[in-house]
């Protein structure tokens, strides 16, 4: 799905390296759902059920919209 995928390229570009261990694991469990759950999360108000889903996808969200670019 290409807005999935320029959404996460965006993230995977610039804040991959800031995550630690558990987070990536969180990430792992969160690109083994549906492309379609993920980029409802990612773009509108559902939450994922999952706590641990719920996390990465509060992390990506903040990095992907935050308005200033990381230093």
């Amino acid at each position: 799905m290409r807005e999935l995928d320029l959404l996460l390229g965006k993230f995977l570009a610039t804040g991959l390296q800031s995550l630690g261990i558990a987070d990536l694991d969180c990430l792992e469990k969160l690109l083994a759902q549906p492309d379609q759950d993920i980029l409802a999360w990612l773009t509108a108000e559902p939450k994922p059920d999952d706590a641990e889903i719920r996390r990465i996808v509060a992390i990506l969200r903040d990095r992907i919209f935050s308005t200033h670019e990381p230093r």
